[in-house]
Formats: C-alpha cells, sequence, structure tokens
C-alpha cells in the first residue's frame, strides 16, 4: 500500500516520539539500576533485569513452553495466546526473548500511533491529532509501550480495527479484532461499538457490510478452545482466576465501593497508593472526561469506552487498571479538544511526562507499578 503524505506524516510522527520515549526511558532505567538498585552488571545484563518485570516474565514463559496442565505454569493458562505466540515466532530469527518483546513493543506502539493520528484525523483537526499523539506516548502508563508487555500490540490491533472498521474495510476489521480479542478479552469492545457505527451511518445496509466483526469474539472462543485442550475445560481460566490470581467478577460500582472502603480503613502505605489510590484516580479520570464529552464525542467512542472501562472495574484486585485505561484511545481525543489552548497543552504534557518518569522509577527499582 503507497502512503501519501499524510500517512508518511502520521508515521514519521508516531517513529520520532516511539524512540523518543524509548530512549528517555531507557536511560531512566540505567540511571535506577546504577543508583537505586545499586546493579553493578553490564548495561545489557542490567536491562534484561530491570525491564521484563512482573506479567512480562509470565508472558515469556508462556512463549518458551506453551501452556501446561502441572506446575506452575499451569497458572499462566489465564494469558490470552495471542502474544506469546508473536512473541515466539519473533524471537525464532532474534534468539532472545527480551530483545524479542522490545522489538514487538516498538513496532505495536509505531502502528498505534499511526492508527491514533488517522483516527483523530477522521473527526478533528490536524493539530489535534498530533496533540492526542503526544498525550498517548506520554500518558503516565506508557512506559507499557516500551516494556515487554502485551499493550503495545494489543493497541496496534485494536486502533487498527477501529481505523478500517470507521473506512469501511470491514474483512480487515474483523480480522485485527479478532486478533485483538485474542491478545486481550478487552478488544471484544470493538465489536459493539463498530456495529453501532455501522448502523448510525447506512442503517441495516450497514449491519450487513459489518457482518465481519463476528470474527471479534472468533479470538476469544480460540482462548476457550486452549483451555479445553490444556485443562479439559473450556472455563478453567476462571477457576484458576478466582482460586490462584485472586479474581472474579462483581458489579462495577463494587470495585469503586471497596476502593472507598479500603482508603479510609488503610493507613498510608505503598499498598494504598500504588492499588487502592491509583485504582480510584484511573477510574475517576477516565469517566470524569467520557461525561464531560458526552455531547460532542462520537457515539461509538462513548460506547467502547464504557464497555471498556465497566468490564475492567468488573473484576475483584483490579490491580492494574491505570495501565488497562492505557488503551482507551477516545481520551486522547478528548484530550487533545481540551488541549487546544496552549498553556493547557502544556499542563498536560508537562504533568504526564514527570507522571510517567515517576511510575516508570518505582518499575524500575522492581516495586509495584501497574
Amino acid at each position: 500500500m503507497k502512503l501519501g503524505q499524510p500517512e508518511r506524516l502520521y508515521l514519521y510522527r508516531a517513529t520520532l516520539l516511539a524512540l523518543g520515549v524509548r530512549v528517555g526511558l531507557l536511560l531512566v532505567a540505567y540511571l535506577a539500576g546504577r543508583a537505586i538498585l545499586d546493579n553493578q552488571q553490564p548495561f545489557w545484563d542490567m536491562m534484561t533485569e530491570i525491564l521484563p518485570r512482573w506479567d512480562a516474565q509470565h508472558l515469556i514463559r508462556v512463549a518458551d513452553v506453551g501452556y501446561r496442565d502441572y506446575g506452575e505454569d499451569r497458572f499462566f493458562i489465564v494469558y490470552f495466546p495471542f502474544y506469546p505466540l508473536v512473541l515466539r515466532a519473533v524471537q525464532f530469527f532474534l534468539q532472545d526473548y527480551v530483545v524479542a518483546g522490545l522489538v514487538i513493543s516498538l513496532v505495536g506502539s509505531i502502528a498505534a500511533g499511526y492508527f491514533l493520528q488517522a483516527l483523530a484525523r477522521l473527526d478533528g483537526t490536524e493539530e489535534e491529532a498530533n496533540r492526542a499523539l503526544w498525550y498517548f506516548f506520554l500518558f503516565p502508563t506508557a512506559y507499557f509501550l516500551v516494556v515487554p508487555y502485551t499493550e503495545a500490540l494489543f493497541l496496534a490491533l485494536l486502533l487498527g480495527s477501529y481505523y478500517t472498521g470507521r473506512q469501511g474495510n470491514w474483512a480487515w476489521c474483523g480480522v485485527l479484532g479478532m486478533l485483538a480479542c485474542a491478545t486481550r478479552i478487552q478488544g471484544f469492545a470493538v465489536a459493539p461499538a463498530l456495529l453501532y457505527e455501522a448502523y448510525q451511518r447506512e442503517g441495516k445496509a450497514g449491519l450487513y457490510r459489518a457482518w465481519w466483526l463476528i470474527l471479534v469474539p472468533v479470538g476469544f472462543l480460540i482462548y476457550l478452545g486452549i483451555n479445553w485442550v490444556v485443562l479439559e475445560d473450556p472455563l478453567a481460566f476462571f477457576d484458576i482466576q478466582r482460586d490462584h490470581w485472586n479474581h472474579k467478577i462483581i458489579p462495577p460500582w463494587e470495585t469503586v465501593w471497596d476502593g472507598f472502603r479500603a482508603f479510609r480503613d488503610s493507613p498510608p502505605s505503598a499498598f494504598r497508593a500504588m492499588i487502592v489510590e491509583a485504582l480510584l484516580v484511573a477510574f475517576f479520570f477516565a469517566a470524569a472526561l467520557l461525561l464531560l464529552s458526552v455531547r460532542w464525542l462520537r457515539p461509538s467512542y462513548q460506547i467502547f469506552s464504557w464497555i471498556y472501562l465497566l468490564v475492567l472495574m468488573s473484576d475483584t484486585w483490579q490491580i492494574s487498571l491505570p495501565r488497562y485505561i492505557l488503551a482507551i484511545f477516545p481520551l486522547y481525543f478528548i484530550l487533545a479538544k481540551y488541549g487546544e489552548r496552549p498553556a493547557v497543552h502544556q499542563a498536560i504534557i508537562t504533568a504526564f511526562a514527570v507522571s510517567m518518569g515517576g511510575l516508570f522509577v518505582v518499575f524500575a527499582s522492581g516495586r509495584w507499578a501497574f
């Protein structure tokens, strides 16, 4: 596909920002390793210890040995299959899982940045698309676009599915949506949002053309099939989520209320700051922006965002919410509207960049940071 001048600009800006953020965060990781952790290993050995923390190690394990029905490995069935599959494929050529994960995150974040700008430009100005890109790459938890996590790949697939759907290319929309859903369950939210989009534009004829969206839940069905083959129960992950990872489905308002109670009853601590307070701030930040934009934000974006957010809040022990709301991409379009005034734009950029830097220091130091 030949790219026109706007598309080349989107790709250029996304690439520069993706590389720039990486250089900055690698410097932060280096300083955290040397000055905070007193890590005296060679640079790359230190990076392979700092960057693949928490879920990254589990995803690398799944990519390396696959899903298993015994030992600690059986608990990793809760991770969806597409990211480990891509990680295994890239590692085959690069011969290093950490390097493979970093390459996937780089390429995925560039693709996500490209599609984000293209989507923003469909409804807004070139300046809004540019601001949305900056807010995306400097979001307080955007360091997960750098480390070997699912975020960059998931967002590339999610935004690619949404953009191709907005363009009426329903075949690609369905395929990319399916792969997004095979990366994270929240990927299914594109289906109802884009069905509404198709109906709003063309009525019943639009729904007929959008039949490719039936592919989106196939990604989840593939995951259920893996559960069946490995653990002889398509819903085995539910039991493991509940019994091993302390996750179960509850009404979303219970998550909010439990957060308030934990804040009220817990003394100031790292737990309260990074688990309780972070959850409440992330939820009310996203919900407030969506409510403030209800009169003008595209209805399908509201549908996607609220489904995505409420699904997240319907899970107990939601300790990664600040990371997960990174994928609610309409938030960047809302911020881009409010950032039209230079002072507001500078305030957002500064607050986001400082927050991301601080949180990444916590992450790089081996403490919980979502």
